[in-house]
């Protein structure tokens, strides 16, 4: 075999193993990188290493077992809700492009095989900080959809869509929207809330990644608990 043909060889099983260890990430070992992000992940690969949060005062990890239930009806969606947060100092948990985070969750339908949702937070964004997230996510989701009319959810909020998954990029900002005067025409949507985030100076960002059939879900649940109550 000359130099050549080993060196090719050699280039494609580096490339195989950096896609299988995007495909299985483990905690502990790197972050969660959620930019070009599949909702596939092994939960039990995934925490896998136990010795990482025994007697560790770094990391906290919870695993709890809810359900969702539509207004009065039959449909039930069943999952489990695995929380993460870093104590500071610690390392953080995930990171979207340079962007990091220290507090992570994971839900999963009831049998740990379908990835229902990831979400993650941190505190501390400035108002510049949070234009280059936004920007960051547009570059792979694409445009901003369309402000729901009608419902205005509590904060300020972006949402895109690409293939089968969802972003919604959550400020803790009260939305302007819900305070606004109903009698005078309203400003585009997402000016008001640019308007609204650049009057602060330090902005936590809840970012969410997920499955339109748990979206739909979690919008018509009478109760949720974790990152998820920041979701609407």
């Amino acid at each position: 075999m000359n130099k050549l043909s080993l060196l090719f060889i050699t280039a494609i099983a580096v490339f195989i193993t950096g896609c299988s260890s995007r495909q299985a990430p483990k905690f502990g070992k790197d972050l969660l990188h959620l930019d070009d992000f599949g909702l596939n992940i092994d939960v039990e690969t995934f925490f896998g290493d136990e010795t990482l949060f025994r007697s560790n005062d770094d990391y906290m990890l919870k695993a709890e077992e809810s359900a969702i239930r539509i207004g009065d009806t039959d449909s039930v969606l069943k999952y489990v809700r695995y929380s993460v947060i870093a104590s500071p100092g610690a390392d953080t948990l995930a990171r979207y492009k340079d962007f990091y985070f220290g507090e992570l969750e994971v839900v999963m339908d009831f049998d740990d095989k379908e990835t229902f949702m990831v979400a993650v937070s941190e505190e501390n964004f400035s108002p510049g900080k949070v234009d280059s997230l936004i920007q960051q996510i547009s570059e792979e989701y694409g445009s901003l959809l369309p402000h729901p009319t009608g419902d205005e959810p509590r904060y300020v909020t972006y949402s895109w869509k690409k293939g089968d998954q969802l972003a919604r990029l959550v400020l803790n900002v009260d939305n302007p929207g819900q305070y606004s005067n109903d009698n005078e025409p309203k400003p585009d949507a997402y000016k008001l809330f640019s308007d609204a985030y650049h009057k602060e100076q330090a902005i936590t960002v809840n970012l969410f990644i997920t499955k339109p059939k748990f979206d739909h879900y979690l919008k018509e649940a009478s109760s949720i608990s974790g990152l998820m109550t920041r979701y609407r």
